[in-house]
């Protein structure tokens, strides 16, 4: 039996996954994410009627990059062909029914508190680094999504001002619209970033985490993981969690874990005690998995 449906839009791929009364995935069904609006919504709606094939009223979520405008009701997103557009409206009209939708960090925090690495009871904290940064809260096992949907947009943030003074780093505009986002040296783009002011050199995310060895390209490194921990420190007095799951493209980086655990210790308040962090373990499914697990329980 098919309990629910989820899909996991990004800016290459929508995968829809069918989840079976145990939260197995049962069958998945993946197409490339179109470059234009009209064969978005069109994209969308066969995934969904796939999804649906047995059963018209099966709930289906929807784990998508960005936020809607509460006042327009449009999309903002920098990874989609959406922005700017009323989506969510859009894509309800094209299937004829209603969808549950969730920004793709929150979903993934959703999925990890409920079936991953973060069943824990208390404040629980996904943080998701890969091409932006953002993430989500839960406590006690709900997710915090309420509002405007803004909690766990951790990269968007202001980024320390000491650590910007004590590597003499430009203030850089944010995909957002704002100036000195976590996000803008926090990020993937943002660690490439941090090798083009300080080495001159322009090098991939994945080329500075290979040569670690080099002591130039390690300094890099080290600077990139103290900017997260002053982001993951900031979160922890506002809110305290006991534990933090790590997700996006550069989670999988080899010793990310314990080079992000020594940054910490090094600006902490020594006599408080740190929240752990591990890695995801819902991998690729986290997102559709999380929003169908919200779609199953509106």
């Amino acid at each position: 039996m098919i309990r629910t449906g989820g899909i996991d839009l990004g800016g290459t791929k929508i995968e829809a996954q069918k989840f079976d009364a145990d939260w197995n995935v049962a069958d998945k069904r993946r197409i490339d994410t179109p470059t234009n609006y009209r064969e978005l919504i069109a994209a969308m709606a066969d995934q969904i009627r796939w999804l649906q094939e047995d059963n018209p009223n099966l709930p289906v979520g929807i784990a998508a990059a960005g936020l809607a405008n509460p006042t327009s009701g449009t999309w903002n997103s920098a990874n989609l062909p959406a922005n700017g557009m009323p989506f969510v409206q859009d894509v309800a009209k094209a299937t004829g029914g209603r969808q549950t939708w969730l920004n793709d960090c929150r979903a993934f925090t959703q999925a990890e508190v409920v079936f991953g690495a973060g069943q824990s009871k208390g404040t629980i904290v996904g943080l998701v680094l890969g091409t932006g940064i953002a993430g989500g809260v839960s406590i006690d096992g709900a997710l915090i999504n309420h509002g405007d949907g803004q909690s766990g947009e951790f990269g968007h943030m202001p980024i320390s001002g000491a650590i910007i003074a004590a590597h003499s780093l430009p203030i850089i505009k944010c995909g957002c619209g704002r100036f000195g986002c976590y996000e803008t040296y926090g990020s993937g783009p943002g660690m490439e970033r941090l090798a083009e002011n300080l080495l001159g050199r322009d090098l991939t995310s994945r080329e500075i985490a290979l040569s670690r060895a080099n002591p130039e390209i390690s300094r890099i490194w080290e600077i990139w993981c103290e900017i997260n921990a002053a982001l993951i420190l900031t979160i922890v007095t506002m809110i305290d969690p006991r534990l933090i799951v790590l997700g996006g493209g550069l989670s999988k980086i080899l010793g990310i874990i314990e080079d992000l655990e020594s940054a910490l210790e090094r600006s902490a308040w020594r006599e408080f005690t740190l929240p752990s962090i591990r890695l995801g373990a819902r991998g690729e499914t986290a997102a559709a998995l999380g929003a169908a697990y919200a779609a199953y329980n509106v």
